[in-house]
């Protein structure tokens, strides 16, 4: 079995690596005081990495991107995990190949540029289940009138827009909403942002794809999603562990360094075995897709097992760094669990574990 990355793959791997030592982490310390960037370092991030050709890389051909072949989008994600901040490369959220029409001006180009960004309003403050959502979208003729709340992951811009999931007559539908439409406001109130929609009127050409179907938006390329993710997961624990193991090897605790007590190194060990298990998981996944396999089932492992890397990674980051984080005012488990909280962790690992246990049956069942 041959495991070498292509040379193509292994440049763009270094020359992303070196960007993130150089210029990246450095702005890290500030990023975790004040929980973002500035405009202008935003910026001058972005502009290096059009320079480096990777902007719009992993967006397919037909939407002006480079297409980068899933092993090689594994590797610059694996690379951009390194960092705890959250780096853009021009990604497209699936959904927004839905554009059609007037809105592949207004929102799916833009987003392409880098001029805009999109938000996704699915999740509600306490409830993360479609069947808990209390976002109505009643409909009027030819509008809809929307109201309720949404969390956000981030605060946008007046110039970014929202995919805003609610529910209309005919079903669970997706909008289109600029940030500074009249009848939303967004709150952040030293917590999660949250988007409050009252009375928002909007016409029928502000739905995205069709009308009740908003849960099958981009279905068809979440399994590659999943495995993009997977390999950031992988590079972000990767980063905590060298972290952790610098941090073990400086820090004396009544008269002895902490890498010498046995618990701490079983769970560096333990953290390192996992995270490179859950590496070849993901680049067979990754290798499975640039065969045109199916990846319903790789990608559901992936799922499963990279959860469950992030919650190993935070209850044994935790133990190591003894609460406090690495950096002041920063607490581990909080950090690892701002890539994906707990309650959503659970409803990932509990999807990903019924659908791999189907397959096992049905594959017993066959033998």
């Amino acid at each position: 079995m041959d495991f070498t990355l292509s040379p193509d793959a292994l440049m763009l791997r270094d020359m992303l690596r070196r960007f993130i030592e150089k210029e990246v982490r450095p702005l890290e310390s500030k990023y975790f005081s004040t929980g973002t960037l500035k405009p202008e370092e935003r910026a001058r991030l972005r502009s290096v990495i059009e320079q480096m050709g990777l902007w719009g890389a992993t967006v397919p051909a037909g939407f002006d991107g480079g297409e980068l072949d899933l092993v090689t989008s594994c590797v610059l994600e694996e690379e951009l995990g390194k960092t705890f901040i959250p780096l853009e490369i021009g990604d497209i959220p699936p959904m927004l190949y839905a554009c059609q029409g007037e809105q592949i001006k207004r929102f799916l180009k833009p987003v392409l540029s880098g001029s805009r960004r999109v938000f996704l309003a699915a999740r509600e403050p306490g409830a993360i289940r479609p069947e808990d959502w209390l976002t109505c979208a009643a409909q009027m003729d030819d509008r809809f009138i929307l109201n309720g709340a949404k969390q956000l992951g981030a605060i946008p811009q007046p110039q970014d827009f929202l995919v805003v999931f609610a529910k209309a007559p005919s079903g669970y539908t997706a909008f289109l909403l600029d940030a500074d439409r009249t009848g939303l406001e967004i709150k952040a109130n030293g917590g999660p942002a949250v988007l409050e929609l009252n009375e928002c009127s909007v016409g029928s050409e502000a739905i995205l794809g069709e009308c009740g179907k908003a849960l099958t938006l981009g279905a068809e390329e979440a399994p590659r999603g999943w495995i993009r993710i997977g390999a950031r997961y992988v590079g972000f624990v990767d980063r905590l562990i060298e972290m952790s193991a610098a941090y073990a090897r400086d820090w004396v605790a009544l008269g002895s360094p902490l890498k010498d007590r046995p618990a701490i190194q079983r769970m560096l060990a333990e953290m390192q075995v996992q995270m490179e298990s859950c590496r070849w998981l993901v680049y067979h996944a990754a290798w499975l897709g640039d065969q045109q396999e199916s990846l319903r089932i790789p990608s559901a492992k992936v799922r499963l097992a990279c959860g469950e890397m992030l919650q190993k990674a935070a209850e044994y980051g935790t133990m190591i760094f003894g609460g406090p984080g690495p950096v002041s005012q920063t607490d581990v488990r909080q950090l690892l669990m701002s890539a994906l909280p707990d309650t959503i962790i659970e409803m990932i690992l509990a999807s990903a574990r019924a659908i791999v246990a189907s397959h096992v049956l049905a594959s017993s069942q066959r033998s």
